[in-house]
Parts: structure tokens; C-alpha cells; sequence
């Protein structure tokens, strides 16, 4: 995709989502005299309580801005971060028109729904379909989201693809494609949040690497090496910014039950004398060997460790990568 065709998606986006944006404020507006009016007679529906319980939580009034947004971990850490009480912004490619990827990516409309299930906790939501790849993209969304929740607090560069199969077998556009995603990506949503961070006194940067960055691996060798870059770029981000209160982490996750490692591609290259394997057949393979005896992690799981890091607990931590590969960490280098 080039710049210009990201350009025209995404200010065709916002231009869509302004009318709605206006009416969910009127809607949220309305739905707070709600829960007041609810909570004055004793009677409180599911919706009200639920929205009541995210304006109270331990991240009411914060924004998080959150790359690949649409599904998988990213989703489940906006989640679990709207129900802590935070704004949320779902910025995702969200189109197929990612060279040298070999399985599906986001669509528009997983992206839209994305942005109910959020607005169903009772948190508010912006959607921004862009390319992690350009950091006009970034800058524009984070733009936005600061003119509509006032500020940027916790940043979660997530938004990665994936490749599997030996040394010998990637492409020359696979490896541009890798790359510029999952490490020139990580960069330009570090440089395109830092400004917003410093305005508002500090704040997080959580990246999401790989278990794959702590060891070497022969089928996913150079997805891998991107991993390990993301583990050295929040090391130098913590130390370039740790001192104005922005800390910046790692969560490092092992194989995780989201389409990004549950497609035929992946699978096959893991077990490539099967016939059509499934992601359970690789999970059982890891658990035989696994130091807990499991094989793989749900997304809500990962969205945990990611909580940790916005919260009170990591509140003196930098540079930190936290591994949650069901024990495997007892076999890395890193």
C-alpha cells in the first residue's frame, strides 16, 4: 500500500467516524445521567453498571492508543483496559493490501467490531485505519485522539506480521515487509507518541515482542531477528525517556492462539510432514516438552501481563521485557 492510497483510507475513515463520534458523545452524556438516576432508585442495568465500573477504574480519564487493534492481543488488551476505565483508539491496517504476508490480516470490518465489543464495557472508542509503516498514519490518529480525549497515556505497539519457514525460503519483499512492519513500525509509533507522552507528564510505551526474541529458531528465524529489534528498541527507548516519566516495556509472549499464528502457512511450516495440522496439534507439541506441560497462551492471558505494566506496580520500571511462554523463558539466551 502505498502512502497516498493509506492517506486516502484513513481520511476516509475519519470522515465517517465524525458523526458517529458526535452522537456516542451525546449517547455517553445521556448514559451517565443513567447510571445516576439508576443508582438513585437501586436499579442498575448490566450496561450502566458496567460503564460506572470503567469511569472508576485504575485507568478512568487515561487514553491508550493501541496498534493492530482489530483482533488478537491488541484487542484483548484494549479490553481489558476499558475496563479499567481508559479512552481507547484502535489504529489497524484493517485491508488486505500488505505485500508478502501469507495469511489474512484485519478487515474493515473486524475493525468495526473491534469498536463495539470496547463501547460495550462502557469505554469510549476511536477507530483509525492506517499503516504502522507510515508515520504520518500515526501521527495523524494520535493527533485525533488527543483533540477528542485531551491527552495520550499508554501506548501499545503491538501491530506486527508474521513469517514462518527456513532461512533459505524468505523473499527479499518478505523481508522488507517484515521489516518495515515489525520494527520500523515500533519506531514510528515510539517517535509519534513521545511528543504527546512528554505533554502529558509521562507515561507507557509496551511493546509486544516474541519468545522468539530471547532464542534462536529454525522456522522462524527471521521473524525472530525482528523480534529481538523490538526488545532492543524499548531497552533505548527507556533509556532516551525514562528520565521525563515515560517507561517504556516489553511483554514477550510464546505461541498464542490468534489468527496471526492459527493459519495454514504457519501450521504447515511447524509441521510440515502433516496432513492439514491444527493450531491444538502444534499447542500439544510445545505442551510434550513445556516446562508447566501447556503449549500455548490465550490472547486475554498476554492482556494481562500487558496490564501490569500500565499500572501502579511497574511504576519504577524501564527496559524490562517480560517473558509469558508457559515457562519456556527457562530456555532462552536472553
Amino acid at each position: 500500500m502505498t502512502n497516498a492510497e493509506t492517506n486516502r483510507t484513513t481520511t476516509q475513515t475519519d470522515t465517517a467516524d465524525r458523526p458517529a463520534m458526535m452522537s456516542r458523545r451525546a449517547a455517553l452524556t445521556a448514559g451517565t445521567f443513567g447510571v445516576a438516576a439508576a443508582a438513585a432508585s437501586g436499579v442498575m442495568t448490566a450496561g450502566a453498571a458496567m460503564a460506572q465500573t470503567a469511569a472508576e477504574g485504575d485507568l478512568a480519564g487515561q487514553t491508550a492508543f493501541i496498534t493492530g487493534g482489530a483482533r488478537g492481543i491488541g484487542l484483548a488488551s484494549a479490553e481489558e483496559m476499558a475496563k479499567a476505565g481508559a479512552n481507547i483508539v484502535l489504529f489497524d491496517i484493517a485491508s488486505s493490501n500488505l505485500p508478502h504476508v501469507s495469511y489474512s490480516l484485519p478487515s474493515t470490518s473486524d475493525l468495526a467490531a473491534a469498536k463495539a465489543r470496547i463501547e460495550a464495557l462502557g469505554a469510549q472508542c476511536m477507530t483509525y485505519q492506517g499503516d504502522v509503516r507510515n508515520l504520518e498514519d500515526q501521527q495523524a490518529a494520535m493527533q485525533l485522539a488527543v483533540d477528542r480525549f485531551g491527552s495520550l497515556n499508554i501506548i501499545l505497539a503491538n501491530a506486527g506480521v508474521g513469517h514462518a519457514g527456513s532461512f533459505d525460503s524468505v523473499t527479499a519483499g518478505e523481508i522488507s515487509t517484515l521489516y518495515e512492519t515489525n520494527v520500523g513500525g515500533y519506531i514510528k509509533t515510539t517517535q509519534a507518541a513521545v511528543p504527546h507522552l512528554r505533554a502529558a507528564g509521562g507515561g507507557r510505551i509496551i511493546y509486544i515482542s516474541s519468545g522468539l526474541s530471547r532464542t534462536g529458531n529454525g522456522i522462524f528465524g527471521v521473524y525472530g531477528a525482528t523480534k529481538w529489534a523490538v526488545n532492543g528498541i524499548a531497552k533505548s527507548a527507556a533509556i532516551a525517556y525514562g528520565r521525563e516519566n515515560i517507561l517504556c516495556n516489553v511483554v514477550a509472549p510464546g505461541l498464542v492462539r490468534t489468527p496471526f499464528a492459527d493459519n495454514e502457512a504457519v501450521l504447515s511450516a511447524i509441521m510440515p510432514d502433516a496432513d492439514n495440522p491444527s493450531f491444538d496439534d502444534v499447542s500439544a507439541i510445545i505442551a510434550s516438552g513445556s516446562t508447566l506441560g501447556i503449549g500455548h497462551h490465550e490472547p486475554e492471558e498476554i492482556a494481562k501481563a500487558v496490564m501490569f505494566f500500565t499500572g501502579d506496580a511497574s511504576a519504577k520500571m524501564a527496559g524490562e521485557v517480560m517473558d509469558v511462554s508457559y515457562g519456556d523463558a527457562v530456555r532462552s539466551v536472553g
